[in-house]
C-alpha cells in the first residue's frame, strides 16, 4: 500500500507486483475508490487451476479467494455471486469505477465477477475485443453481458419456490461501459483522468493520469516503443514528464531488455521468407494481436499470396468493421487478399455431400457465431488449402495443429 501525503489518497495493491498480469490497483482519495485494472493472475492462477481444473461457479468466488486471487472486498462483486456464497451481497455498491487500460486476460479477465453497476472506462477498441472474446468463447465469459446465476423464483402455477437450472432462459444484463477518447480528460468523484494512448500489441490501449487531491499518479498500462503506434508510447512519455506525477505505475516485464525487433522490422522478415518458401507457409500468432496480424497479412499480399485466417480473428475484424473509427486501420474479413479457414468441427460434415447431410446439419457443427461464415465467399477448408499451398499464408495456432493433419503440407 502506498500513502500520498496522508491517508486521504492511497494506492493498495491486489496483484501484479512481482508477477505477469493480475493488475488490480485500488486508489482511495477522498472516498472516491477506482480500481486500475481487475485481471488474473496467470502465473498464479496456473498454481492451483489449470484448463482442466477450473474455478467452481458453485462456489461463486469462493475458490479465487482461497488462494488470494481475488480481494475479500464487500459492495465489490455481483450480488448473485456473493449471496449463494454467503458474502454479503445486499449492501451497497461500494467503488465507483473501473479504468481499464486494455483487453488483455491479465488486465481484464476478472471483470467477469464485478456488479454491473460499476462503470467501466476503456477505449472503444478494448470493448470491441471483450465483445469478440465473450461471443466466441466456449468459457462463458461475461464480460458485456452476463446472465444471472442461483436464482430462485415463485413458479407462477405452483406457488412453490424453485431454482432457475437453465441459464439460456435467463434475463441478459449488460455492464455499465464508458467510451474514454484518447486525450479527453473526464473525472469520477474527485479524481480527474487523463487517457493517453500507448503501444502494444492490441489496439486501443490506453494509460492514465490520475490528479486526486494529494498528488498525481500515471499508469503505463502495458506499454512498448517497437510497434506500430511507438509515437503514441513516446506521447505518454512526454505528457508524464509535463504532469509530474508523484507515483509512477509501469509495467516491466522486459525493461532490463536492451534491444527489441521493431514491428515493421518483423513485417519484412516475414516477407523475406515468404518469398523464399516453395509451398505452404504456415505462421502463429495471438488472435488478438492485430498488429501481427497486419505484418504477415502486408507481407503475404506483397508476396502475392493470401492469408488464412481462422474465424475467431474475422469475428473480431468484422466488428472492427462496424466502428467508423477503426474499420480502416484493418482489413475487412471479407477482403482480397483475406481466406476465412472453416475447420470439420463435431461430426465433421464439412466437404461431405450436402444433398446427403444437408446445410441445416452442417450448420449444427458450428457455433451461431460461426454459422455465417459458411456462406461467405472467401471461405476455405483443408482441401482447398492442400490444393493451393504454394498461394498461401496459413495461420495455425497451437489449438488448431491438428488441422494439419488433413492439409498434408508438402516439401517446401
Amino acid at each position: 500500500m502506498i500513502d500520498l501525503a496522508g491517508r486521504h489518497t492511497r494506492i493498495s495493491f491486489y496483484g501484479g507486483v512481482h508477477e505477469i498480469g493480475g493488475n488490480k490497483f485500488l486508489v482511495e482519495d477522498k472516498g472516491t475508490r477506482v480500481f486500475l485494472d481487475f485481471g488474473n493472475q496467470m502465473g498464479r492462477e496456473k498454481e492451483y487451476f489449470s484448463e482442466y481444473t477450473k474455478p467452481r461457479m458453485l462456489n461463486g468466488m469462493g475458490d479465487l479467494f482461497e488462494f488470494g486471487l481475488l480481494p475479500k472486498l464487500h459492495g465489490l462483486y455481483r450480488r448473485d455471486y456473493a449471496t449463494h456464497m454467503d458474502f454479503g451481497g445486499n449492501e451497497g455498491t461500494a467503488f465507483d469505477a473501473v479504468l481499464l487500460t486494455h483487453a488483455h486476460v491479465d488486465h481484464a479477465a476478472y471483470i467477469h465477477y464485478l456488479r454491473p453497476d460499476i462503470p467501466i472506462y476503456c477505449t472503444e477498441a478494448t470493448k470491441i475485443i471483450l465483445q469478440a472474446l465473450q461471443q466466441t468463447s466456449q468459457d462463458g465469459d461475461e464480460y458485456i453481458t452476463f446472465k444471472e446465476s442461483f436464482r430462485i423464483h415463485k413458479n407462477e402455477r405452483s406457488g412453490e419456490m424453485v431454482r432457475t437450472a437453465n441459464r439460456d432462459g435467463a434475463l441478459e444484463n449488460t455492464r455499465n461501459y464508458v467510451i474514454v477518447e484518447p486525450f479527453k480528460k473526464f473525472k469520477i468523484d474527485s479524481i480527474e483522468v487523463e487517457p493517453l494512448p500507448v503501444d502494444h500489441s492490441v489496439p486501443g490501449v490506453c494509460g492514465f493520469i490520475l490528479y486526486t487531491s494529494k498528488g498525481t499518479i500515471a499508469y503505463t498500462a502495458d506499454m512498448r516503443f517497437h510497434g506500430r503506434r511507438a509515437e503514441d508510447s513516446e506521447k505518454f512519455v512526454d505528457s508524464c514528464g509535463a504532469a509530474t506525477p508523484d507515483i509512477l505505475l509501469c509495467e516491466g516485464t522486459r525493461v532490463d531488455e536492451t534491444f527489441t525487433e521493431t514491428e515493421m522490422q518483423v513485417e519484412q522478415d516475414a516477407k523475406s521468407i515468404i518469398e523464399k518458401t516453395e509451398r505452404l507457409v504456415v505462421c502463429s500468432y495471438p488472435t488478438r494481436d492485430l498488429d501481427r496480424l497486419l505484418s504477415f497479412y502486408n507481407a503475404a499480399k506483397s508476396a502475392g499470396r493470401v492469408l488464412v485466417i481462422d474465424m475467431k480473428q474475422a469475428y473480431l475484424l468484422k466488428l472492427f468493421q462496424q466502428s467508423e473509427n477503426w474499420k480502416s486501420v484493418y482489413p475487412a474479413p471479407d477482403g482480397k487478399y483475406i481466406e476465412i479457414y472453416i475447420p470439420r468441427k463435431k461430426w465433421g460434415i464439412l466437404g461431405k455431400d450436402l444433398d446427403v447431410w444437408t446445410k441445416k446439419i452442417l450448420c449444427e457443427d458450428y457455433q451461431k457465431w460461426e454459422q455465417e461464415f459458411l456462406d461467405y465467399q472467401n471461405r476455405t477448408d483443408y482441401s482447398e488449402v492442400s490444393a493451393h499451398q504454394k498461394e498461401l499464408v496459413f495461420s495455425c495456432n497451437d489449438f488448431q495443429l491438428k488441422e494439419l493433419i488433413d492439409i498434408h503440407p508438402e516439401a517446401g
